[in-house]
């Protein structure tokens, strides 16, 4: 699996508790140094049986074969990127025919809310660059030939905590309601099977959830079969054993 723009490795520590091989790619070195010390820290306790590599690359040129990986996924990157088309095309390049992925974006209407209120929301060197229309996403996906099945929206409680912060200080981490909101989510991600907590939010989300999250597949070859690469075609190999 590749995790584009892993940052500190959320994603691929969470996939790294089922037996898998994930690769995360972010830019910044820092990120990816607390992103090794977080899945050291499980592999310790036993509780993480997959395996993870680490690589600094940038999302328009990333340093792998075509199809090399069975599923994807970027979440909240391609706002950051000055070619976000580049991004998605280098996503669809290393999916392998057949392979799942996974896109997210932040969501149209937080989005404009946030840039409204707060300047240094958008002028923040390495943030977001721009706002995705309802539907944008979804048709620049299929442009590039991946088949789309579900689109939905998460994570209201977080709309709530960065309106907060881009009202009263976007870097103002000492505000007492930002502190609180700051403990709320870091507590909630930390439990799991909290039902009441995640009607609330499910409901929330279809309002105003931050984030869009798009899942799809790249389809296979015109004849229904994954694509081989020419040296390892079954014929290839006949020749092969003919040979000797």
């Amino acid at each position: 699996m590749l995790d584009l723009g892993c940052g500190s490795g959320r994603h691929t520590v969470e996939a790294c508790r089922w037996p898998c091989r994930v690769v995360g790619v972010d830019l910044s070195r820092q990120d990816l140094r607390v992103a090794r010390y977080m899945l050291a820290d499980l592999q310790r306790r036993k509780i993480a049986p997959g395996h993870a590599d680490f690589v600094i690359a940038d999302a328009e040129h990333l340093p792998f074969r075509d199809g090399a990986f069975e599923k994807v996924v970027c979440t909240e990157v391609l706002e950051h990127i000055g070619d976000d088309r580049a991004g998605v095309r280098e996503l669809v390049r290393v999916l392998r025919p057949g392979g799942d992925i996974a896109v997210s974006v932040p969501s149209y209407w937080p989005e404009v809310v946030f840039w409204a209120i707060s300047w240094e929301y958008w002028h923040t060197p390495g943030g977001h660059i721009r706002i995705y229309r309802p539907g944008e996403m979804w048709h620049t996906l299929e442009e590039h030939s991946l088949r789309l099945r579900l689109q939905r929206r998460r994570h209201s409680f977080q709309t709530l905590y960065w309106f907060v912060r881009c009202a009263f200080g976007k870097d103002n981490d000492y505000f007492p309601l930002t502190r609180f909101l700051t403990r709320f989510i870091n507590w909630y991600h930390n439990r799991r099977r909290l039902r009441p907590l995640e009607y609330v939010e499910a409901v929330l989300d279809l309002v105003m959830g931050k984030d869009t999250i798009l899942y799809g597949t790249k389809p296979l070859s015109n004849d229904g079969h994954r694509r081989v690469r020419p040296a390892e075609r079954p014929a290839t190999r006949r020749r092969r054993r003919e040979a000797t």
